[in-house]
């Protein structure tokens, strides 16, 4: 079989930890060919999308070591597969490539359809019995008001359109910082962004647990922030253990399984602080690596395993 991995860029892989090319390598040992391709390699013509491609080939089992053997010009429906993992940001070249591979009859992991209209930061207000006090604002004033009406004395602020981390905000009340973190944020109140309440729970780490095949994977990644940063990003200096999930993990799962299902969202990542949801990511979601690496957990397999046509 041929399948098609869309992503960022096949040089800059952190291969201890990536989990694209985690997945990739579990294809190739099954015997499949697989390629690689970025938003900016496709083309529709004649009512097909086409992709020019990168051939990925693995020539050590051991080793996550890959080579390109060649490029070549494929018709995206003609793989069996195409597993989309472009990393945000969510900008119009994306949208565009949504809206070709929907038009050209491609399905994807996930779909098109729920990667263009489940934003990561805002798929969370589906839940809100499980979410921190959440406000989307372009507003200083409401930022203000957060203050002063719900009596917080930390909130977090998140772009909506950003990953691993980048340009998230803490503040506590009477930071003189605001205004000009409110400017940056939202570029003097053009661009919108998510407002959450400071989770304490949050200094013992960002709990990622992680669903494939519309199911909860039994372990989880446990990111704890580093005592330079208060952010649980592995990107942003945390480090991770892994963790079996409890019943309360597997309660809230029970809550977004269903939406995942409605929504063809076959492999997601949500982000627990506490016992509150914060995010959920499928465009890319990460931590397979961690989990195979230290358990008795394959991952890959139960990723492969389970996909259906």
């Amino acid at each position: 079989m041929k399948i098609g991995f869309i992503i960022n860029d096949l040089h800059s892989m952190n291969l201890a930890k990536d989990t694209s090319v985690y997945l990739m390598k579990e294809a190739f040992m099954r015997g499949n060919e697989v390629f690689a391709f970025d938003a900016t390699d496709v083309t529709h013509k004649n009512s097909s999308l086409y992709a020019r491609c990168t051939k990925i080939v693995f020539p050590n089992p051991a080793e996550l070591i890959f080579e390109i053997s060649q490029f070549e010009s494929i018709e995206v429906k003609d793989f069996e597969f195409v597993i989309n993992r472009l990393n945000p940001p969510f900008n119009k070249e994306y949208l565009y490539l949504t809206q070709m591979l929907e038009i050209s009859g491609v399905d994807c992991i996930n779909s098109a359809k729920a990667l263009r209209e489940n934003n990561e930061k805002l798929i969370i207000l589906n839940f809100p019995e499980l979410i921190p006090f959440s406000k989307v604002t372009n507003s200083l004033e409401e930022i203000e008001d957060v203050f002063k009406t719900e009596k917080f004395e930390k909130i977090v602020l998140k772009p909506l359109d950003g990953m691993g981390g980048k340009s998230i905000f803490f503040i506590e009340k009477g930071d003189k910082n605001l205004n000009v973190i409110w400017e940056t944020i939202s570029q003097r109140g053009k661009k919108h962004f998510i407002l959450q309440e400071y989770i304490e729970a949050a200094k013992n780490g960002d709990h990622r647990l992680l669903f494939i095949n519309y199911q909860l994977l039994p372990k989880k990644v446990v990111r704890v922030p580093s005592h330079k940063d208060f952010r649980g990003n592995l990107a942003a200096g945390a480090t991770s253990k892994i963790e079996s999930v409890t019943k309360k993990d597997q309660e809230i799962a029970e809550r977004i399984i269903p939406y995942l299902k409605k929504n063809d969202i076959y492999f997601a990542g949500a982000d627990l602080l506490g016992e509150k949801l914060s995010e959920i990511n499928l465009t890319s979601p990460t931590c397979l690596q961690e989990i195979h690496n230290n358990s008795d957990l394959d991952p890959a397999k139960l990723f492969w395993d389970n996909l259906k046509k």
